[in-house]
């Protein structure tokens, strides 16, 4: 059997610390890492797009990795995603992205939703550099929970967006087939069994029934 070494030891030690802090931080209870500001405290759109190819959220100032999620979760994003994007697109409502998207609501909070909107008319007032982030959140903000998801932070995420410009926004439970339909005015309504997902005034005529967004994959 191939012994290791006191040095070698040490060196594999360092390497794993190095990693556990790829982003200065620590890990937390979910697996997600999370970090200190940079040097001078907040960090910018250059240094939150440096961070590399993994997924990552800012929240109240920290980083946080965001762990992939399973094939139900993706195959609910993609139904819902195309579902809208096809509406949006026929009717040149604006444009629709994914959840790679960034949207920097704050300089403590650059969030992406997993499905998100944003109206002709808001991406004509604000000038935003395309390849960096959104400053100001999407007329519409999507989050599918996934089961390593608290609900309370998605609820947070979704009502922090709608403090900052959102109309509207869905948080999807695809373990209860539920649909949580949030409103800027603050209502709430609570959508499950077969009953449709409506856009109201932000995306007008969009109709999808919970029936097909919850239908089992491979059906």
């Amino acid at each position: 059997m191939k012994t290791i070494s006191t040095k070698q030891l040490r060196r594999s030690r360092r390497v794993s610390r190095a990693a556990a802090n790829v982003v200065g931080g620590s890990r937390g209870a979910r697996g997600r890492v999370s970090a200190k500001p940079p040097r001078g405290g907040l960090w910018t759109d250059d240094q939150l797009l440096a961070l590399g190819d993994k997924k990552y959220e800012l929240w109240d100032g920290k980083i946080i990795a965001m762990p992939p999620a399973g094939l139900r979760h993706g195959a609910i994003v993609s139904r819902l995603l195309a579902a809208v994007a096809v509406h949006v697109y026929q009717h040149r409502f604006g444009e629709v992205f994914d959840g790679q998207t960034g949207f920097r609501l704050s300089v403590e909070n650059c969030f992406e939703a997993d499905i998100s909107f944003i109206s002709r008319r808001r991406l004509k007032l604000i000038k935003s550099d395309i390849e960096k982030f959104y400053h100001g959140a999407p007329d519409l903000a999507v989050e599918v929970l996934s089961p390593s998801d608290s609900v309370t932070r998605a609820e947070r995420k979704l009502q922090l967006c709608l403090a900052h410009g959102s109309l509207l926004a869905w948080m999807i439970a695809p373990k209860t087939q539920t649909i949580r339909v949030y409103r800027a005015n603050g209502e709430t309504e609570l959508l499950r069994g077969e009953r449709m997902l409506t856009g109201n005034s932000v995306l007008p005529g969009f109709r999808i029934s919970l029936t097909r967004l919850f239908e089992p994959i491979g059906n």
